[in-house]
């Protein structure tokens, strides 16, 4: 059943970057697919480290469904726990594990959000339901932190003077929605989608530098288990090496940025 997670994760992180690379607001639904992804995948990598950690406490036994419940589909929560068990075993580097005010941060409580709630924002727009945030106006000023970390104002200006040399050509000089979800100059909707093409790459690699500390954390509690189970001689282990299905976790920043094909690093998932 640990593998069968393992492979879980794995797809959802690895169809997550393809998705995303190919999102744009002129389609919402392509964001929604990503985001749905990501959600999955960021809790159920969270829940397997809780588990592995349960089980090296208490000789190998699991946590029950209560327990593991408790946790809710809060990823920030998950998130503590998951600091809280690589801080007991001295692998909670401050510059791997990002608190509140964050970019990094901020992501983990857009994908929170949206796995808690805001995932069926659509549907309840359509019956009158809870009122939760719009998650593409959400994610937009998410964006648009990662724009101003990684894209130079030099970049940011050059679109901007190809945003305002398209609209002179194609007499663009109306109003329009834009990612926002506010009506605003077609120059100005111009540049933000142009924009945030250009990041979509700076996002993978956000996500990633999130994801890498978990290597090493899946790494330290499989072999904690696989002691025990020696110890107990148990020959056949009980858990495989869980890093083994996200390997892609220790992609250096330019590949990050560039790979557009992450599907074909499946590795046998």
């Amino acid at each position: 059943m640990m593998a069968q997670e393992g492979h879980l994760v794995g797809v959802s992180f690895l169809t997550g970057f393809y998705l995303f690379n190919r999102t744009t607001f002129d389609r919402p639904g392509t964001f929604y697919s990503s985001f749905f992804e990501f959600s999955t995948g960021f809790e159920r990598l969270m829940k397997i480290i809780v588990i592995l950690d349960h089980k090296t406490k208490n000789d190998l036994r699991s946590p029950t469904d209560k327990q593991l419940r408790s946790l809710g589909h809060s990823i920030i929560e998950c998130y503590n726990a998951c600091r809280t068990i690589a801080d007991a075993r001295g692998l909670a580097v401050p510059e791997e594990w990002f608190s509140e005010g964050s970019l990094e941060h901020s992501v983990l409580l857009f994908f929170s959000e949206f796995a808690q709630g805001s995932r069926y924002y659509n549907l309840d727009q359509l019956v009158k339901g809870r009122t939760t945030n719009d998650p593409l106006i959400r994610w937009y000023k998410v964006q648009m932190a990662v724009v101003e970390r990684y894209l130079p104002l030099h970049k940011r200006e050059a679109i901007m003077q190809l945003a305002r040399d398209h609209c002179e050509r194609y007499r663009l000089y109306g109003w329009e929605r834009g990612p926002r979800g506010e009506f605003e100059l077609t120059i100005d909707v111009t540049y933000q989608l142009e924009v945030f093409r250009k990041t979509r790459g700076h996002c993978v690699w956000t996500i990633l530098k999130i994801l890498r500390p978990f290597y090493d954390l899946l790494d330290r509690l499989c072999d904690e288990v696989h002691e025990i189970e020696m110890s107990k001689g148990i020959e056949t282990p009980t858990v495989p090496y869980m890093k083994e299905f996200v390997p892609f976790f220790l992609c250096d920043r330019q590949s990050a940025i560039r790979r557009k094909d992450w599907l074909s690093l499946g590795f046998g998932i």
